[in-house]
């Protein structure tokens, strides 16, 4: 009697569930690509691909840049050619810009090919500006009392060329504070989106130091030193009013 019972109550439960079946919607196959909440992580059975359409999947990939840096890597020494007392006594010289070493001074950080070179693998596309300025010509205690030097760098490798080239300075002698120039002048300005990786110039042979009469002039060897500052952003220039 009891496995009777049993039977028939299995009987019911066959019945009762397949009648369930029949009254719920059958789930649709996943076909992908999937979402955030339905992707193949996710969807055990996976996507089908039947006649109706193909199974369709989408997945990453993925890479890092990593910033580097903005960096001052070269700035030229600037020989000059040679005159003599008679000359600057009794009237203005210029010296021309000569290739040679310079033998004096308290620069240590110029070469001698007349290479500046200035990189930039920040990222950023933020710019940079690069100025310099002239202390004063001296031979131990004897100075030039007005120097003017014509500095002028020619672009060479540009990887970014839309990145502008130096411009055109005259120098002046200047005054020096703290071991820094008072009056440093903007030769390379890189805009913004301009001046990414690799900047170099030479030194022009245009580039001239002028020298103005000076009866008082003393025999000897004159150096100055130049002043090179790298700033992380560019000079903006005002429109002339």
């Amino acid at each position: 009697m009891i496995m009777r019972s049993v039977k028939i109550m299995a009987g019911l439960s066959s019945t009762v569930t397949l009648a369930l079946l029949a009254l719920s919607p059958v789930a649709a196959m996943a076909a992908g690509p999937g979402t955030t909440t339905s992707n193949l992580t996710t969807v055990s059975s996976g996507y089908v691909a039947d006649t109706t359409g193909s199974a369709e999947a989408a997945s990453d990939a993925e890479f890092t840049v990593s910033p580097g840096s903005l960096t001052l890597n070269q700035v030229p020494n600037i020989s000059l050619g040679s005159a003599g007392v008679k000359s600057i006594a009794t009237a203005d010289t210029t010296l021309p810009v000569v290739s040679g070493t310079t033998t004096g001074g308290t620069g240590y950080d110029g070469n001698s090919s007349g290479t500046l070179n200035v990189s930039d693998y920040r990222g950023t596309h933020a710019g940079w500006s690069l100025s310099v300025g002239m202390g004063p010509f001296t031979s131990g205690a004897n100075t030039v009392t007005d120097a003017k030097l014509t500095l002028n760098e020619t672009a060479g490798t540009l990887d970014n060329t839309a990145t502008a080239a130096p411009v055109s300075l005259l120098l002046s002698q200047g005054t020096v504070t703290s071991g820094w120039i008072s009056n440093p002048e903007n030769l390379w300005n890189a805009d913004t989106n301009t001046g990414e990786g690799n900047n170099t110039a030479t030194t022009a042979t245009s580039s001239s130091l002028l020298i103005s009469k000076q009866p008082l002039i003393s025999a000897g060897t004159y150096t100055a030193t130049l002043y090179w500052a790298l700033d992380s952003a560019p000079i903006t220039v005002k429109p002339a009013s």
